[in-house]
């Protein structure tokens, strides 16, 4: 699929995390692991488009003009207060207001539209919240899901998570401190982590809206992460010759 002409490629716009001074010389700049287009959404065939996370909520539509599927990239805490909820606790490192804003209205209009969405880490959980579900601020055994450890989930019988993953017991990386209590009033469970954790949501009436709770792009040559990254550059390319 990598290999296949540009013209027929999707493009995928991939959220990049806007870190604050004082990061790095004090200065503002924008941040994205290369796993998600090296190794995960190139290898799939689809063509990564970066949206920066301050670029200003009036330009949504103008960017979802030209983008086939939206790629919601990890990054650090969502922060409640601004929604009307609680103050972070001291173990939250909130993301920059504007950011937090964007990937909202992204997965707004991105869920009106139907374009294809994969949600990973932060990324499922602005899906969450988008849908009304709330957000445990810190799990207390974070220590299991944190630092990159390796746990299994099990995808829930019956979802396209689940015809993707299978329904046996699934190795992922976590990387994570905050999690979806539930899945909300648009999005359904779609995995668990044997603790109790939800691992993965979706939209049953969309196209493909997926939310991962864990990091695929950190296992790039897993079966799992391949099969969930082709088939959501395949939805994105559904949608491409749709238009």
């Amino acid at each position: 699929m990598g290999n296949a002409p540009a013209s027929q490629r999707p493009l995928i716009g991939v959220t990049v995390e806007v870190l604050e001074p004082p990061a790095y010389e004090g200065r503002r700049r924008y941040q994205l692991f290369t796993d998600y287009l090296e190794n995960c959404l190139r290898q799939a065939g689809g063509i990564g488009l970066l949206i920066p996370g301050d670029t200003p909520v009036n330009d949504v539509d103008s960017v979802l003009k030209v983008l086939d599927g939206i790629l919601l990239t990890g990054g650090d805490d969502i922060d409640l207060q601004p929604l009307g909820g609680p103050n972070p606790p001291k173990t939250s490192k909130p993301i920059p207001l504007a950011q937090q804003t964007l990937s909202i209205a992204l997965v707004e209009a991105a869920r009106e539209q139907r374009i294809p969405t994969l949600g990973i880490c932060l990324g499922m959980q602005i899906m969450g919240v988008e849908s009304g579900a709330p957000l445990i601020q810190h799990l207390e055994e974070s220590d299991k899901h944190q630092a990159g450890i390796e746990h299994r989930v099990n995808a829930v019988s019956g979802t396209k998570l689940a015809s993707l993953l299978g329904e046996e017991p699934v190795e992922i990386k976590s990387f994570h401190h905050q999690a979806l209590k539930h899945p909300g009033e648009t999005l359904k469970a779609a995995a668990w982590s044997e603790d109790g954790v939800l691992e993965g949501v979706e939209n049953p009436d969309h196209p493909f809206a997926i939310g991962v709770q864990w990091h695929p792009e950190r296992s790039p040559n897993s079966i799992a992460t391949q099969k969930i990254f082709s088939s959501f550059v395949s939805a994105a390319r559904n949608y491409r010759e749709g238009r």
